[in-house]
């Protein structure tokens, strides 16, 4: 007697379900805290320390466009104190004027000073060490020097000289040093749970080890690709709202996007390589089986 009844299998079973239900749910958690800590880990570096800090500062001033932002910004100080004949000075000379001072701003040595700086700074308002006085008349001196070089009638330059900067904090300031020492073991207790949530994703999961890859696979890759998509709109939407110096901005947000991209496209491909060593399994296993 034929029956159209389903039958009973162990995979329809009520805890089968639970357990399918807690592999879905572990797996997609788990994806998610993955690419959260890996995010926050990214851009916690930048600023994890006053070495990380100088090298952020020297990358940033590397940028052509942060550069020239630099150059017009000391062409236009000294126009603001300039006299009528040394204006007419500088209209003459601009060109000349301009391309030594990028001859200053991309030497290796000027943009090492200007990261000391940055790194005396962070010791001050993050590390909450004593005030320190920066030196900053090495910067102002090749300044000075490269624009009296171009003509000697633009004594003014000379102005341009700078006292050395005493950085301070106070004690109602914001605790920059609290913040980073709570997001830097945060962001790795993300990457652990979400390892940790990936294995239990695989135990609770019914289903045979290539089936398991293929999943693991599968979401990896999913959750990678969302992550380098809302990296990219983000970022769109940061210059979108720039009104002003859009390069610069442009350079700041392609000097954090870039290793954000990197790592999530990194996650994208190693989805896409787990999936297909989870489909080729199967494809074995089902060879096997049918011969």
């Amino acid at each position: 007697m034929h029956s159209d009844s389903p039958v009973l299998t162990e995979s329809t079973t009520p805890s089968q379900v639970l357990r399918k239900a807690g592999a879905v749910i572990s797996g997609g958690l788990g994806v998610l805290l993955l690419c959260l800590g890996l995010a926050s880990s990214v851009l916690v570096g930048f600023v994890s320390s006053p070495g990380a800090a100088k090298k952020t500062t020297i990358r940033v001033v590397e940028q052509p466009a942060v550069q020239d932002y630099l150059v017009d910004e000391i062409v236009n100080e000294l126009e603001d104190k300039a006299n009528p004949i040394e204006r007419l000075v500088l209209i003459f000379a601009r060109s000349k004027i301009v391309s030594a001072l990028h001859e200053v701003v991309e030497k290796p040595e000027i943009q090492n000073l200007v990261g000391d700086v940055a790194a005396e700074a962070y010791s001050v308002y993050v590390d909450n060490e004593a005030a320190s006085e920066i030196d900053i008349s090495p910067i102002s001196s090749a300044v000075v020097e490269a624009v009296v070089g171009t003509d000697k009638r633009l004594r003014i330059a000379e102005n341009l000289e700078l006292d050395p900067i005493t950085v301070t904090r106070n004690d109602n300031d914001f605790d920059f040093g609290g913040l980073r020492d709570s997001v830097q073991p945060g962001s790795w207790l993300l990457i652990v749970l979400g390892v940790l949530l990936q294995v239990a994703a695989w135990f609770l999961a019914v289903a045979s080890p290539a089936r398991k890859l293929q999943r693991l696979g599968i979401r990896t890759g999913i959750f990678g690709a969302v992550f380098v998509a809302a990296t990219l709109v983000l970022g769109s939407q940061i210059l979108g709202m720039a009104e002003d110096e859009v390069a610069v901005v442009e350079s700041l947000v392609g000097i954090v996007t870039s290793p954000l991209l990197s790592r999530f496209a990194a996650l994208t491909v190693l989805g896409i390589v787990v999936a297909g060593a989870g489909f080729f399994m199967q494809r074995k296993e089902n060879a096997s089986t049918a011969s």
